[in-house]
């Protein structure tokens, strides 16, 4: 099996907030808040958190995209009547599938 870097999608908790949710996107005017359609944003794929205030890429979100580049994390608060905030925006390298083995080795006496 071969060795995958973790990377920790992080954010501070907000009082009135009883859930979050995480959106990802390789494209960062996916975010526009004149486009910005929360759940239903094209583009972006989301994933609903409770009860913490971090993912682990890929354990807690293995549906994550595993192409390699920058992606763009957007995370807004939500309410118990569903109501959600803008979301908070970071970016980062994402590269979630190892190099290949080499095609060629041995072990020789000398």
């Amino acid at each position: 099996m071969a060795l995958i870097r973790k990377r920790r999608i992080w954010w501070e908790g907000v009082p009135e907030a009883n859930g979050y949710v995480v959106y990802a996107s390789k494209e960062k005017n996916v975010f526009n808040p004149k486009t910005f359609a929360w759940e239903a944003t094209d583009g972006a794929i989301y994933k609903s958190v409770t009860g913490k205030t971090e993912l682990v890429i890929p354990d807690d979100w293995p549906e994550f995209p595993t192409e390699p580049g920058i992606y763009y994390v957007g995370i807004s608060s939500k309410d118990e009547v569903g109501n959600q905030s803008d979301p908070f925006l970071s970016e980062g390298v994402f590269k979630l599938l190892p190099p290949s083995p080499p095609l060629k080795g041995g072990i020789e006496s000398l």
